[in-house]
């Protein structure tokens, strides 16, 4: 892959990364090309992608002069950083940056095991004929659910956002993966979306305020998921609907 006229982000909006990435991009109007790398016809695996990238994921940063930066979270630090965006994006104050770090580091093993587990388990792997395990998909619920109490009573428990009161790149990431949960509308089985955050108030409104304050950027790069749950619905039909929990 020959380098590019100007830095690009390599990315599919079924990846909630990939979501968030873009997201930050497009709010804080950044000079960076946006190209589609299809997951779905696996690009990224293609010899070419894997020429610049031979993890072979994305979103995948490359820049201008051949620089390459896989990972979600180390691109959004980077972009912050390397353009000096807005400071509550990712604060200069060293306390604030770590309360930043550390949700991000958080939500790997926590928030997105629990949400993505469910997804491509009961919704994702059954729609494309893949190996799915009901078994993985009841612990991802637990996981989701303890989860959700540490965002409602740890990172939401006296501030608006989950690193302090400005929005970072902490939320972008976060909520990338609970709005994926829109998918479980597809599933045959399990809690929906609305069942598992019902209980958690703070979590409802952090939601719609992120929402609020990345619009109209946050519907944008929502649209190809909205349009993957009406197509997962509409395979739970075919299913003969949902099954009693």
């Amino acid at each position: 892959m020959t380098h590019p006229q100007r830095d690009t982000i390599y990315f599919d909006f079924v990846s909630q990364p990939s979501r968030a990435v873009v997201l930050f991009i497009r709010c804080t109007a950044l000079p960076i090309k946006e190209q589609v790398t299809s997951l779905g016809r696996k690009t990224q695996r293609s010899k070419e992608y894997l020429t610049m990238d031979p993890l072979g994921k994305v979103p995948c940063l490359q820049e201008e002069d051949g620089f390459v930066l896989p990972e979600s979270c180390a691109i959004l630090r980077y972009l912050a950083q390397r353009h000096k965006v807005a400071d509550h994006w990712y604060p200069a104050d060293l306390r604030h940056r770590a309360n930043v770090d550390a949700a991000l580091d958080w939500h790997h093993w926590s928030m997105r095991r629990g949400a993505a587990g469910q997804v491509w388990n009961r919704v994702l792997a059954p729609m494309s004929g893949q190996k799915s395990s009901e078994e993985v998909a009841e612990g991802a619920v637990g996981i989701l659910e303890q989860s959700l109490q540490d965002l409602e009573h740890y990172w939401l428990a006296s501030t608006p956002f989950v690193a302090g009161n400005d929005i970072s790149i902490a939320d972008l990431i976060i909520i990338m993966e609970l709005t994926q949960l829109q998918m479980l509308e597809g599933a045959l089985q399990g809690p929906s979306m609305e069942q598992q955050l019902a209980p958690f108030g703070k979590v409802g409104a952090w939601m719609r305020r992120t929402q609020a304050e990345t619009e109209p950027h946050f519907s944008a790069v929502h649209q190809m998921l909205q349009r993957a749950t009406k197509n997962a619905i509409k395979w739970k039909g075919s299913m003969g609907g949902r099954s009693k929990l």
